[in-house]
């Protein structure tokens, strides 16, 4: 009879084969459907347990001494190696270490190579088998080995490795409350794995080896770990993701990474229509899938033609399985009535900014005759020969009206800045700090008394037409403060914008937040534009506009600008 098929052997070839078989098997299914963090790990840890078990095939089918031992040493290796792998599923399931300790990992790099290299070269030190010798149980040779201390040592640090991960799982399945039966499942399977160890002490075997005997109660408490991982992962999250997928109010759709679906959601079925499963999204739903970029992660938006109107969606695309391996979810929103309600809002900004436009030039008009009228009237005031007549009194009263008209023409140039900065295109590109200060100097009248100084020189992003103009108002208080006296102007660039200083009238500390508020001229010189306007282009831009009441002047501080040095020639 072939030594295949004795009868004293072949039940222990049908179960570490057996189990050797089912490990792969299950390895091969479990990288194919890798639905989660840590499968992959898992699939590494039934490798290594198929490994283990094809050692003790080997010794079963090789009785011969000078096999005995690199299969011992194998044995003992992928011992270890399953610990380790183990440690790490642990790990990378629960999201912690399982293995707190100081130096855990040169713990466990020095196991493997301990693993590696004590057992190739025991010949020359004995730490690890004393001796192997050879008995007959049966009539077949059992190969005994007297295990000296660097086995005891190696043994220790899987039962280390292998309890710490079985902690760490049993703690994250309690935690979790709903999978606690699930703890049941990794102590029956592990219990089964220690208790492996156990056999020879009850009974002869045909394999005496510890770590040989142990590979197949490996396999039992690999068993049970994923019995408990898939209650977890393939059970509660999975249900729950189902049920939230199921009763989503959004259409939703899933798809693989070749494009077929996968399923799709009843709310997806009422609003275009039942997708077969397994055809190619692009067959099923081509009018979606032509306006769907295949590789885009970011929101994305297809527009749906109907018989009165057409309806747009925004769609969110999430990949499905670790790392998109399985392939994606897409979500699509309903997003017409939003869309409506922007347009609307647009047009009533474009209304509001054409009515305050036109507004603005028509009241040019009158002020440019009331200023025409005023001027006659002092040129007329002179030919008064009537004793009786205050010509001063009179004077000061056109000079208030005078006064009062260039004020309301230069709140009509302010409203003009508003409306025109709104309209203005919104590309940005580098512009030189310096180089538009000089610009708005030029464009403010009555600046002869500023002298600016760039103190420091950048590039600024931004829309320079808008940049220029916020400069521009920067200025311009800056002149109505400054009355008759000469005034520093000053501008830094910073790391994330710049800040605008002059030496005129200072601000009050508690006015510095109002002072950047609509109307608020009431202490100070200007139109009460002014500012306001500079706040609203610094916000079109998204940064942040700020003025620092202890400063003795006018000190603005500009921030969340993307600001490089002048001297940078990039595009």
């Amino acid at each position: 009879m072939p030594p295949v098929l004795d009868p004293v052997r072949l039940p222990y070839l049908l179960v570490f084969g057996g189990v050797t078989l089912a490990c792969f098997g299950l390895a091969t299914v479990l990288a194919r459907q890798q639905t989660a963090a840590g499968e992959r790990e898992l699939t590494a840890l039934f490798v290594a347990i198929g490994c283990w078990n094809a050692c003790s095939v080997g010794l079963l089918l090789v009785p011969r001494q000078f096999a005995v031992r690199p299969l011992f040493a194998g044995s003992l290796l992928m011992a270890i190696v399953v610990s380790v792998v183990w440690l790490r599923f642990a790990q990378v399931y629960c999201g912690q270490d399982p293995l707190p300790i100081p130096g855990r990992r040169y713990l466990v790099i020095g196991a493997l190579m301990a693993a590696l290299v004590l057992p190739i070269t025991n010949s020359l030190h004995g730490l690890v088998w004393t001796d192997i010798t050879v008995q007959y149980r049966y009539n077949i040779p059992v190969f005994l080995a007297e295990r000296g201390p660097a086995h005891h040592v190696l043994t220790g640090a899987s039962y280390l490795f292998t309890f710490a991960s079985v902690r760490c799982l049993a703690i994250r399945f309690w935690n979790a409350r709903i999978t606690r039966p699930a703890i049941l499942s990794v102590l029956v399977g592990f219990g089964l794995s220690i208790s492996a160890n156990l056999l020879p002490v009850v009974s002869d075997l045909l394999i005496e080896y510890p770590p040989a005997v142990t590979a197949g109660g490996g396999a039992f408490g690999a068993f049970g770990v994923l019995v408990a991982v898939r209650s977890d992962l393939s059970g509660t999250v999975s249900i729950a993701r189902r049920s939230v997928f199921d009763t989503l109010a959004d259409p939703a759709v899933v798809v693989d990474t070749g494009g077929h679906v996968l399923a799709a959601n009843e709310a997806f079925v009422q609003t275009f229509g039942d997708p077969t499963t397994g055809e190619p999204f692009t067959a099923t739903n081509p009018g979606l899938a032509r306006q769907l970029d295949a590789d885009a992660i970011d929101r994305q938006t297809v527009q749906v033609d109907g018989e009165d109107d057409a309806t747009h969606y925004s769609v969110i695309a999430s990949p499905v399985g670790v790392d998109g391996t399985r392939g994606r979810s897409l979500v699509f929103r309903d997003i017409s009535d939003l869309r409506s309600a922007t347009r609307r809002l647009e047009r009533q900004n474009e209304h509001l900014d054409e009515l305050a436009y036109s507004a603005a030039h028509n009241l040019r008009n009158p002020l440019g005759v009331i200023d025409g009228y005023a001027g006659m009237i002092r040129s007329e005031l002179d030919d008064v020969d009537d004793p009786s007549f205050d010509r001063d009194r009179v004077q000061g009263h056109v000079d208030k009206v005078a006064a009062n008209s260039q004020r309301m023409e230069e709140i009509v140039t302010d409203l003009l800045c508003v409306t025109h900065a709104s309209k203005a295109d919104g590309e940005r590109e580098w512009v030189s700090l310096g180089a538009l200060a000089e610009a708005a100097m030029d464009a403010v009248n009555g600046v002869e008394n500023l002298r600016l100084t760039v103190a420091e020189d950048g590039e600024v992003r931004s829309n320079p037409e808008q940049f220029e103009m916020l400069l521009s108002t920067l200025v311009r208080a800056s002149r109505d403060r400054s009355g008759d006296e000469q005034v520093s102007v000053r501008l830094t660039a910073s790391e994330d914008g710049f800040v605008f200083e002059d030496d005129a009238e200072s601000i009050d500390e508690q006015d510095a937040e109002v002072f950047l508020s609509y109307g608020y001229a009431t202490k100070y010189p200007g139109t009460g534009l002014g500012l306001a306007v500079a706040r609203m282009l610094a916000t079109s831009h998204e940064w942040e506009i700020d003025i620092d009441g202890s400063y003795d002047g006018l000190r603005v501080v500009v921030s969340g600008a993307a600001v490089r040095p002048a001297t940078d020639t990039r595009s």
